[in-house]
């Protein structure tokens, strides 16, 4: 009898043992999060490091953008996640997701491109040899966008037709052409920005160009020009300063910074598109690559942008706003961005049709 019994708790033993290797078996399921770590699909990928390409300088916000990434995956990766920047000319990102396809792995996502979509898309519109190259926006596959941070106008102090973007926006309408707009160079995000802006609202102005967002800033600070559009950060460093007054922001929803003030309002606010002027960043592939690995690959990083050290980011970077966009959503926004701006880019007077 008790050999009896002690075969029956030997055999309830390995029936248990057995049950509990299916169940953890079953739970590591491919493509699926294991122990905080994302598994290899069900073909392998990635049985290698992935690489993200910079086509910017070290140290630029793409570079900071991509390590912060990086490190935010450290421990969730199953493979190796590597960094390089490879600098590049205007247009240069369009030339690099082309060139990926000739390297090994190209053409299944082990290599990726921060896109930076509002300047990607733009340069199409204005680099005549993009268009040698057969560049097309269907060619960039987006595998997610995680942050933006708006575009700001803003304006002088005591201007005379009042304090807010409505006010501003009826003067201009009742007096064509004598507000100055001081502009960020001709044809940047900012410009392009402004320029959708002024075209969308039927405004006219005198247009002045300076050569960065400082100088813009010092210009309406000083009483030189009326209102100007540049980045947040910028915008913020002469506001705190108490140069300037801000009017608005693009984007859905007002800064943190300024919610309380009735005065700032948000793009959305006045009937403006919140899909343009923000200035997004996030991860994109050429459209050969599967789209079970950039399903894969938007898992990846969409868990990034849940831990601390990319949240960090939101301290570190005035104005950024953390909002996770999927593969699709992001590439149906790069259409309509070649579509919006394209009237805005020939009245600009910089379109790649309009140069002989």
């Amino acid at each position: 009898m008790k050999a009896c019994a002690s075969v029956k708790l030997v055999l309830l033993y390995l029936v248990l043992v057995s049950t509990l290797a299916v169940t953890s078996g079953a739970s590591a399921q491919p493509g699926e999060f294991v122990k905080g770590v994302l598994q290899p699909l069900a073909d392998g990928f990635p049985k290698r490091a992935l690489n993200v390409i910079v086509v910017d300088d070290p140290g630029s916000r793409d570079d900071l953008y991509a390590k912060s990434m990086q490190a935010a995956l450290k421990g969730v990766s199953p493979v190796n996640i590597i960094t390089t920047c490879e600098p590049s000319a205007m247009g240069g990102s369009w030339y690099t997701l082309q060139e990926l396809l000739k390297r090994e792995g190209g053409n299944d996502g082990y290599y990726m491109i921060v896109v930076p979509p509002f300047g990607m898309v733009t340069d199409l519109h204005v680099d005549p040899a993009l268009r040698e190259i057969g560049a097309k926006v269907e060619q960039l596959n987006m595998v997610i966008s995680t942050e933006w941070v708006p575009y700001t106008m803003l304006q002088r102090k005591n201007a005379p037709w009042g304090r807010t973007y409505a006010s501003l926006e009826k003067y201009g309408k009742e007096n064509p052409g004598k507000l100055r707009y001081v502009s960020y160079e001709v044809g940047s995000g900012s410009d392009i920005c402004c320029e959708w802006v002024l075209n969308t609202r039927g405004i006219k102005v005198t247009k002045m160009p300076q050569g960065n967002a400082q100088e813009c800033a010092s210009a309406i600070g000083g009483g030189m020009g009326d209102f100007t559009v540049i980045p947040y950060q910028t915008a913020v460093t002469n506001w705190e300063a108490g140069r300037v007054d801000v009017i608005l922001t693009m984007g859905a929803t007002v800064p943190s910074l300024w919610k309380d003030d009735p005065n700032v309002v948000s793009a959305k606010q006045v009937g403006l598109s919140p899909d343009v002027g923000i200035a997004p960043r996030g991860f994109g592939v050429p459209s050969q690559v599967p789209q079970a690995h950039v399903d894969w690959l938007y898992k990846l990083f969409e868990s990034a942008t849940t831990t601390d050290i990319y949240k960090e980011r939101t301290k570190t970077i005035p104005g950024l706003v953390i909002e996770v966009v999927d593969g699709k959503t992001a590439n149906a926004w790069n259409l309509n961005l070649l579509k919006v701006t394209d009237p805005i880019i020939h009245a600009i007077g910089i379109h790649v049709d309009d140069k002989k």
